[in-house]
């Protein structure tokens, strides 16, 4: 069982999720994406410490992109680590998804 006092990587990742949403949503009308999910998942580390990893789904040109990077820990307040993920979700979506053979569906990871 992890326990997680005021101010750990639960409340943390809360408050992650509430700026992440917006400028994630901003992102996706800006490029022409459509968001499809965000999820933050706190998980054992390799240590007695937790790590938070935050997911995004998106749809951007015809295809289902997974994005997944770790926010926990982090030496960032949790509106500037969404505004830091935001930024590197939108260079990865625009630097590194291929055309696709026709009968590709499978989603992209980022």
């Amino acid at each position: 069982m992890i326990r997680v006092g005021p101010g750990g990587p639960r409340e943390y990742a809360d408050a992650f999720l509430r700026s992440a949403r917006r400028v994630v949503q901003d992102l996706c009308e800006r490029r022409g994406a459509e968001l499809d999910s965000l999820t933050c998942e706190v998980v054992p580390g390799a240590t007695s410490d937790v790590v938070v990893a935050a997911t995004t789904v998106v749809r951007f040109r015809g295809r289902r992109c997974v994005f997944r990077r770790g926010i926990w820990p982090s030496s960032h307040p949790a509106a500037t680590r969404a505004a830091i993920y935001a930024s590197v979700l939108e260079e990865c979506l625009l630097t590194r998804l291929r055309p696709r053979p026709r009968d590709d569906a499978s989603p992209v990871g980022l």
